[in-house]
Order: C-alpha cells, then structure tokens, then sequence
C-alpha cells in the first residue's frame, strides 16, 4: 500500500510541478501589473496605474475588443466547417476516416510557421485564390487578402479546423446507433434525427471545440503577425511589442491580465450557453 501511495506520488510529481511553475509565472504576471515603471523599469511598489492607463484609452480597447470580435466570428465559422467535417468522418468508412483524421493530424503537427507561411501564398495576390478567381472571370483584378483582417480571419479558421473537428466527431462517435434507428422507427425525417438527435447529443464535443478553438485564435501571435504584417494585430501582438521592443513590461503585464480576464467571462458564458442548450435539449 506505502508503495502503491509512492508510485502515484512519482506520477502526479510532474503535473504537479508544471501547474505549480504556470501559477508562479500566473503570480509574477499579476506582482509586475501591478507595479510602477516605465522603459525597462520595474519599480517597487504598488499602484493601478497601469490599468488605468488601458482602461481610460479606447485605443488600447479597440485592440481586445477587435481580437475578441474577430476570434469569436472565426469561432463561428471554424465550427460551421469543422461540424460539417466532423460529421463526413463519421459517416465515412475506416479508410476515409483514417485518410481524413491523417491529413488533419499532419496539419496539426506542421510547424506554426510553415502553415502561415503557405497561406500567405495561398491568399497573396499572386496566390491560388486569386489565380482561380481571375481564371473563372469573377474578378477583375486581384482581390487585396494578405495584410488584411480577412486574411487574418482565413489564417486563423484554416490553422484552428483540427482543433475543431477532433473533440466534435469524438462526442459523435459516442452516440449510439441505436438511438437514430430508434428515431427513425418512430418516422421521424432524416433532417429531424440531425437535429434533435445527432447534433444534440454531440454539443459537448461542439462546447469543447468552441473553447479550444476561440482561446487558441484569442491568444494568435504569429498568424496576426504575419498574415495582418502589421495593419491587423491581435491583442496578443500588441502585449508582445509592449513587453519586447517598447520594454514596457508593467503595462503589459497589465494588458495581459485584462485580456485574460475577459476571456475567461467569455469562456464562462459560452459555457452556460453550451450547458443550457445541452439540458434543454435532454428535456
């Protein structure tokens, strides 16, 4: 028993040291916020200084108010395609499933570089998109995605779609089959079994999607750097060039804290969403 206890002991060692070293850097984060300085300065004391200075300013406020605009429309869209996905897999045969799940798998694996890089070709003026659409005579000239929003927008949805697709078509492959056979025995449409069947008794995987996909697009460094090349940052690159190139590490730790706050309300609310439509559903 004393050895079972030492063995378990060995195994929560480690998880245990990587949450007690996150709350330190969580801590650390939160002390410097909330400390005077300036330009490579920390200072001793203790001061609401820096808040005030984001809070008071709609300039610092339209930079999280747009990244939480902009990560909850590509939320949006990244569940639409990833359900639709999702749900092909699952209809799908082994083989399908398995080429499918190896093409999401390899996409999550490629370096963050590497997939942003190749969708700046794939939207840059001389890119597929634009090469298509000129080709199909849709447009006139090249449309302007990169180093817009909306290139920003397609970078995040084609980056985040795995995240999407895996916890949703596990919560699917958690339904029984028997309960559409059961529905349909009833005379219920097929549309009517998708909706008050299939897609209801798979929400805890959309909920668990969602979340993911809209703290991972929230938080994007490099595809607001590189896709937006600076005419789209993202909350998370305006902390970076407060802390590394203008030193300012009090208000960004500052900016940081807010930012994590409001998106934990965030997170919170989709939550009781998800969890209302989730028992209204059951009832």
């Amino acid at each position: 028993m004393h050895n079972k206890k030492l063995l378990v002991a060995a195994l929560l060692l480690p998880g245990a040291a990587i949450i007690a070293v996150f709350i330190a850097m969580m801590a650390s984060m939160v002390r410097y916020s909330f400390s005077p300085g300036g330009v490579s300065v920390i200072g001793e004391g203790f001061t609401f200084d820096n808040y005030w200075k984001f809070l008071s300013s709609w300039f610092y406020w339209s930079y999280l108010f747009g990244s939480l605009r902009i990560s909850l429309y590509c939320t949006f869209i990244s569940a639409v395609i990833g359900y639709s996905i999702a749900y092909a897999m699952y209809r799908s045969g082994p083989r399908t499933q398995l080429i499918f799940g190896a093409i999401l798998i390899i996409q999550l694996f490629t370096a963050y570089v590497i997939r942003t890089y190749a969708i700046m070709l794939l939207i840059g003026k001389n890119g597929i998109i634009n090469k298509t659409l000129l080709g199909l005579n849709i447009i006139q000239q090249p449309m302007r995605l990169l180093f817009t929003e909306t290139g920003v927008a397609i970078g995040l949805v084609m980056v985040s779609i795995p995240f999407m697709v895996f916890p949703i078509l596990a919560s699917l492959k958690n339904i029984s089959p028997n309960v559409e056979m059961a529905s349909a025995s009833l005379g219920a449409t097929p549309m009517r079994i998708f909706w008050t069947v299939t897609f209801s008794l798979s929400l805890p995987g959309v909920a668990a999607g969602v979340v993911i996909v809209y703290l991972f697009e929230l938080t994007s460094y490099i595809v607001p750097g590189l896709l937006g090349g600076g005419y789209a940052d993202m909350i998370a690159n305006f902390i970076y060039n407060k802390a590394m190139r203008s030193f300012d590490y009090t208000f960004a730790s500052a900016a940081a804290v807010i930012t994590l706050v409001l998106s934990g309300i965030v997170v919170l609310s989709l939550n009781k969403l998800f969890d209302r439509l989730t028992r209204h559903e059951r009832a």
